[in-house]
């Protein structure tokens, strides 16, 4: 079932792949993603935060340790 988002399109997802993973442990930040200058030159955009929610929606959350961010006052 293909599923329409306001960031793109999510095809049918069955599991975690890496780089899925890597994207969810920035929280689909792009900053720092290796495909980010990929897509900057192209007319796509990036699908994998469409396809991290919908692996969360329908597999739910993996089991990995993200990031902390410390923010200096």
């Amino acid at each position: 079932m293909l599923k329409s988002r306001d960031m793109g399109r999510a095809i049918a997802v069955r599991r975690w792949t890496q780089t899925a993973l890597e994207c969810y442990k920035r929280g689909c930040v792009c900053e720092g993603c290796f495909y980010k200058d990929f897509f900057s030159s192209a007319s796509q955009k990036c699908q994998m935060k469409a396809s991290v929610l919908e692996l969360v929606r329908v597999i739910g959350t993996p089991n990995v340790e993200l990031q902390q961010f410390l923010i200096e006052e």
